[in-house]
């Protein structure tokens, strides 16, 4: 099988959940019997390429990376073109001159769109499929983005008059190119069960997919919380796209003072503008915001709970994993930890609602038995269930019958 992959950049390294999906899924994919080519652009952090337009990389794995330039253009210029901010950026720079050449001058049997932004790429797939030798079409899609995106511009209530309507017309290109997406290939993949079923609620004759996350990460099934462990709690992530932000925000709203006040730390790790991170810490001076680190796993494992509190969006945390698989208690939202296979209070703490959350987590960080009841039992129950190989062999079945 020859597969043409279409993905925003060289993913490594992985330092975003959307980086860890594509890297997790292209990896696995590579695992099986398929002879794999990505078109991405270079990663800005550490390039592979020699940093123009049209760079050649081949990775330990054999995969074919056809890799435009590490910087993307600006964002004011989709304003004026049908796509979204993100696909026309991800579109120039090499990667739409890469896949009109790779249509032009090779067969493929199937090409995966790798996230709705590569949705760009679209109208060239279907027109380059006359002819004989059809390749079938799979999107692999990071998040239900007509309902993420609506919901970013709706809740964006701080920013100006301009970028209010910016972001709202951006939210109208994302969910015209995604139903575009859905309604012209062959598979759908989703990340959760949950997406799945809201793509069939408008496309009823596609075919789905439901892959979740692996994990590579470090495993620390010996790790035990202690009465020396500090009274604190964790929240990690990136903090760079406006969800995420928005997300950040609205938490600290609720939560900084009560923590503060039962004398619980509250922790903030992750990748973010170092503008805002020094804006948030100063509204928030009881909270510790670390900001980007090399290695999450010190503060995991030097905390007694990590937290999932996103109320915009959907899809799978991929931090759900990491604090899971270093024994460290969840706590979260109910419906922000999606695609779990965990439902037990015994397994990891869940309410309905943040006030309910904050106080049930105040009350919970001092039981240090039932902090590591709780461990044992989730990394029990996920132990074997995150495979990436698993998930590059169900994506390879699934498009072997088409």
């Amino acid at each position: 099988m020859r597969c043409l992959w279409l993905t925003r950049k060289y993913p490594r390294p992985v330092n975003s959940g959307e980086l860890i999906y594509s890297d997790g899924m292209i990896s696995a994919f590579a695992e099986t019997e398929v002879e794999l080519t990505v078109i991405a652009h270079d990663n800005d952090e550490r390039p592979v390429g020699d940093g123009s337009s049209d760079s050649r990389y081949v990775d330990a794995q054999g995969v074919a990376w056809r890799l435009g330039s590490p910087q993307l253009g600006g964002r004011l210029g989709s304003l004026v073109t049908r796509y979204p901010s993100d696909s026309h950026r991800l579109k120039n720079g090499g990667p739409e001159a890469a896949l009109a050449q790779a249509l032009r001058e090779e067969s493929w049997d199937v090409i995966v769109i790798d996230h709705a932004a590569m949705g760009w790429a679209l109208e060239s797939l279907v027109k380059g499929r006359n002819g004989s030798r059809q390749p079938k079409l799979v999107y692999l899609s990071h998040n239900h983005e007509a309902k993420i995106r609506r919901e970013i511009a709706k809740e964006s209530t701080n920013e100006s008059l301009p970028k209010r309507l910016a972001l709202r017309l951006d939210a109208e290109k994302y969910v015209r190119q995604e139903e575009a997406l859905c309604a012209q290939v062959d598979l759908v993949t989703a990340i959760t069960d949950t997406e799945v079923a809201a793509y069939r609620d408008q496309f009823s004759n596609q075919r789905y997919l439901t892959l979740t996350p692996g994990y590579r990460g470090e495993r620390h099934p010996n790790h035990e919380i202690t009465e020396a462990t500090p009274r604190r709690v964790v929240m990690s992530g990136s903090f760079e796209w406006i969800a995420k932000r928005l997300n950040l925000e609205s938490f600290l709203a609720k939560a900084a003072k009560p923590f503060a006040e039962a004398g619980i730390e509250l922790q903030i790790v992750g990748k973010t503008d170092e503008a805002f991170r020094q804006s948030i810490a100063a509204r928030y001076p009881t909270v510790d915001f670390v900001g980007k680190v090399p290695e999450m796993t010190p503060y995991l494992l030097d905390s007694r709970m990590g937290l999932i509190v996103e109320t915009l969006g959907g899809g799978f945390k991929l931090k759900a994993l990491d604090y899971l698989f270093h024994r460290l208690p969840l706590a979260g939202l109910r419906h922000a930890v999606d695609g779990l296979p965990h439902t037990s209070p015994e397994e990891v703490l869940l309410m309905d609602s943040m006030p309910s959350l904050i106080r049930e987590v105040i009350v919970a960080v001092d039981d240090v038995p039932r902090l590591n009841r709780m461990t044992a039992a989730s990394f029990e129950k996920c132990e074997a269930a995150f495979e990436w190989k698993d998930r590059g062999r169900q994506l390879h079945e699934a498009i072997s019958a088409l």
